[in-house]
This record gives C-alpha cells, structure tokens and sequence, in this order.
C-alpha cells in the first residue's frame, strides 16, 4: 500500500456523524505595563484554574513540575502555543448556535484567573515585540526547535489565530475544501500573520517545500488530495525524511505538521475540516469569523 493509500484509508475509517463544531483559540496575554507574561506567569495562571477553577491538568513535564495542559470541567483544553505568553483554548465540539457563547465563558474564566496575575488578554494576531517568547511544553515543540532553529521558530511564537473545526463525511470534505480553496484570498485579506508564516518556512533549517504552507486550493478528490499530501517528507525525530523512506508513518502527527490553510482532521470517529486562516481580533469578533466560516462551508 502506497502512503497516499494509507492516509486515505485513514480517512476513510470514519463512522460519527455530528454537526458539533469545535473551536481554537489562542490569546497573547500581557501585564498592565504591556510586557509579554514570563512562563512563570502562566504558570501561576494555569495552576490557579486547578487550585481554583475546578479545571484539572492534562500533561505536565519535568516530572510534574511544568504543567503544559489544564483541562475545563467541559473537557476543554487550555495549552501553551509556542509561546509563553500565547495560550490556546481548544473547546469540545458544540452545537453551532452555542459555540461561540460557550467559547467566551471559558475565555472569562482565563481572563478572570489572568488577571488575578496581572496579565490581561492582548487582542490582536501579531505581538509587536522583539523578545524571544519560545515556550518549549511538549516533545514535539522541542523537536521543531531542533529541526528549524531557533531564529527562524521564534517569530512564530508572537502570532495568535483563532481556526474552527467542522465535521465532514468522506462525500463532503473535498467539496467543502474547494470552497474554501476557491475563497481563500477573502480570508488572507485580513491574515497579517501569513508574512511570518512564509518567513518561517523560508529561513527553517528543515527545507521544507514552498507549498508546506498554505497548500494547494484544489482537490479533484480525496485521492488526489492524499497523493499532494504525501509529496511532503515526514519530520522522524529531528530530521525530515522522505515519505519513501519512513517505514511507519504516523498519520496524525504528519497531518499536524502540513501547514495548509484548510485541511483534513480527524478526531476520534469523526472526519473534520480545520480551518486555520483566521487573525486573533477581539472576542466580539468571533461570532462574525465564524459565520464567514459556515457560510462557506454551506455553499
């Protein structure tokens, strides 16, 4: 079997069937003097929603005494992203009329702990700061580290988005990613962090291929979507290897590590599509990107 059949196989080992949407958000916080947070900050931040909050924690490192997830009482899932500042909530899938709305209490309650350590959400897409913020939680971070470099890894730790998953059927999904392939300009026309993405990509120690991020903007099918997947080489330890040369292929990593602004996710059962090309603005902003969002998954 070929690595585009088995990434397609994977695919197509989807039974769930829901219309729940999930939602990511990540938020740069700063202090009342407008400096990015120290680690230590969040830290306090996160400890203080298990302490406090009736949050738990999910994954830790050092032998427990870094924590890089806490998780809501809904089963949300608050994480560094790359930044030590620049914290993400990942929400459980939500029926599409209470998403947004479960979305912003969870935010509140961040906000609330936040401020208790004088640090204050920072709404915007891009941290005008020089400082290196690279935040290093989970093995994968480091690897990224290692393979790019640090120079080339850090501004990435500056830039805040908000994406949204959406379920799919196998039928659906390259439909759905050629509307937003066909669409996508509307979106980069207020994405200021596409600059630092394709200065990552070019400055990376890695070599990655131009198109590792961004992607194409059209699939004949979900074959032909695996088959242009698959053109990338696989990132096995630190190193990039060529997809002929990997003898186990780790499906979900691989997908996490191609860049493109609409792509094929899957979570458990269920087949989704990630929609990624969406500036952090204010929370009363989300509302509208995420009916532009439905709106053109919906034709």
């Amino acid at each position: 079997m070929t690595p585009a059949e088995q990434v397609e196989r994977y695919f197509w080992g989807t039974t769930a069937q829901s219309d729940h949407i999930g939602a990511e958000v990540e938020t740069s916080f700063i202090t009342s003097g407008g400096i990015p947070i120290s680690l230590d900050v969040s830290q306090r931040i996160m400890r203080d929603l298990v302490n406090n909050g009736g949050w738990r924690v999910g994954d830790t490192k050092n032998d427990g005494e870094f924590i890089a997830t806490v998780v809501s009482p809904f089963g949300d899932v608050l994480s560094y992203e790359l930044g030590r500042q620049n914290l993400e909530l990942a929400t459980v899938p939500v029926d599409p009329a209470g998403l947004i709305a479960h979305t912003r209490k969870q935010l509140d309650v961040v906000y609330r702990v936040a401020a208790k350590h004088d640090a204050y959400p920072h709404f915007a897409p891009i941290l005008d700061t020089n400082e290196d913020l690279l935040a290093l939680p989970d093995k994968r971070d480091v690897t990224w580290l290692t393979l790019d470099g640090r120079s080339a890894l850090r501004p990435l730790a500056t830039i805040s988005s908000v994406q949204f998953t959406l379920p799919v059927t196998v039928d659906t999904a390259i439909p759905i990613l050629n509307r937003f392939g066909a669409q996508v300009a509307e979106f980069l026309a207020d994405y200021p962090q596409e600059d630092v993405w394709y200065q990552y990509v070019a400055e990376s120690s890695a070599g990655y291929r131009s198109d590792r991020y961004g992607g194409p903007s059209h699939f004949e099918s979900l074959a032909d979507y695996c088959q242009q997947l698959v053109q990338h080489d696989v990132v096995v330890d630190t190193k990039l290897v060529p997809m002929a040369q990997v003898d186990t292929l780790d499906i979900p990593l691989f997908l996490r590590s191609v860049w493109w602004y609409s792509r094929l996710r899957k979570h458990g059962d269920q087949l989704c599509v990630e929609v990624r090309p969406l500036p952090r603005r204010g929370d009363d902003q989300l509302d509208h990107q995420l009916q532009r969002v439905l709106a053109v998954a919906r034709g």
